[in-house]
């Protein structure tokens, strides 16, 4: 569980469920407020760092864009000149960029989704922390005249969160990696690598044959 994981299980807690357990209101809601403000700075600094990624991303895609119609006026030169062979090279690596920008359009539009839904939970987490401020005084009020001596201490009030998130943390990347090496030996690598060149040569010569049409060749 990332960040945006931590806060939506912040933004959902139930604030006054937390402060009628406290054995010590009066630290543990200032424990509860700095841990807030601490997500709050991740979280901050986490859409900076997705704003810079997507910049990055935009600026790639035009890039292959530009590097796709070099490959494409290469095609034609190499065909005009007669070289066929040459033509299809050119054609092969025009292939690959489109596959790499079409990655890239998928990536920015996470990308885009993901910076949308960390800004909607850091608002969120904003209004709910400037609320916990306003109402600090008559919180600790009410927490300590609900405390009873059974109570259990805590160091802080959203500890739970860290440790609840190491383990999914475990458990998804064990799940990942699962899924990513289950069925996969060495023998079938290999195959797949071979199956994906079959398919590049014959998208490859089917790129040619089109072009030299166009071009009446």
């Amino acid at each position: 569980m990332g960040i945006l994981g931590r806060l939506s299980t912040l933004i959902k807690s139930n604030v006054n469920e937390a402060i009628d357990s406290m054995q010590d209101p009066g630290k543990e809601i200032d424990q509860m407020v700095r841990d807030m403000e601490d997500y709050a700075r991740q979280a901050r600094a986490e859409v900076a760092r997705c704003i810079a990624d997507e910049r990055l991303l935009e600026r790639r895609q035009q890039a292959i864009g530009e590097e796709i119609a070099d490959w494409q006026k290469k095609a034609e030169m190499a065909i005009r000149a007669g070289d066929d062979g040459l033509a299809k090279e050119a054609l092969s690596r025009k292939g690959e960029k489109e596959t790499e920008r079409d990655d890239t359009k998928k990536a920015l539009q996470e990308q885009g989704v993901y910076g949308d839904q960390l800004t909607a939970a850091l608002k969120a987490l904003e209004a709910r922390l400037k609320d916990v401020k306003m109402r600090q005084g008559t919180l600790k009020a009410k927490a300590r005249s609900n405390r009873d001596g059974t109570m259990t201490a805590k160091t802080s009030a959203f500890g739970e969160f860290d440790r609840m998130s190491s383990r999914i943390d475990a458990t998804e990347a064990e799940a990942g990696l699962d899924d990513e090496l289950g069925g996969r030996t060495t023998a079938s690598l290999a195959a797949e690598r071979r199956l994906d060149k079959l398919a590049s040569d014959s998208a490859a010569d089917d790129a040619l044959a089109e072009l030299k049409r166009k071009l009446g060749k």
